[in-house]
């Protein structure tokens, strides 16, 4: 999912306030706000900003995909959830992290260049620095939550077992953020 700057990120946090409604909405409700701000950014009634309203009609399709479906839905609630900052902070920290690192480097070695820069860019993300699509916040800040809690599918206390599953847990993310690894990483590179 490659970084991409469009009006969902500038104006709200996640799809429930883009749609301005509430998170407890029915689906009905969401249906008719998906089809009102659908019919407000039409590129057709909006030629003096075609690509904003190209842009607010792909994140609304995306925020309708998402919302009308329930499971999905219900996946997209937990992950919102992950991306509060305080629900965060208890596990994932810059203390945490670094330990976690430290401890898991062998086993990481191959990977730890990414990892690093998959926290800096979740860090990033959550302090407002960089713009993040909530669901990628959510995938990414999920991810780094299994890697630090000691309590997953392997065990942690394991030796060298106890971080496969971490590692394969981190290399899949690393793998689909590819794109926007690149992007966040040439931000910075332009930014520092």
């Amino acid at each position: 999912m490659a970084f991409i700057q469009n009006t969902f990120s500038n104006k709200s946090e996640n799809y429930y306030e883009f749609l301005g409604v509430d998170p407890k909405a029915s689906s009905k409700e969401i249906r008719q706000a998906y089809r009102d701000k659908l019919k407000e950014w039409h590129p057709d009634k909006n030629p003096d900003r075609i690509e904003e309203a190209e842009e607010t009609t792909k994140t609304l399709n995306a925020t309708y995909h998402i919302l009308s479906d329930p499971e999905r839905r219900k996946n997209y609630d937990r992950m919102l959830l992950f991306t509060k900052k305080n629900d965060f902070d208890r596990y994932v920290n810059d203390k945490t992290f670094w330990e976690k690192i430290k401890k898991a480097a062998p086993a990481l070695k191959q990977i730890l260049e990414s990892v690093r820069d998959l926290y800096s860019l979740f860090s990033d993300g959550v302090k407002g620095r960089y713009k993040l699509h909530p669901v990628t916040m959510g995938i990414i800040g999920g991810g780094l939550l299994y890697f630090i809690i000691p309590a997953d599918l392997i065990p942690d206390v394991i030796p060298f077992f106890g971080l496969l599953d971490d590692v394969a847990v981190l290399t899949t993310i690393i793998n689909s953020l590819q794109g926007e690894l690149l992007a966040y990483r040439n931000w910075k590179k332009n930014n520092e």
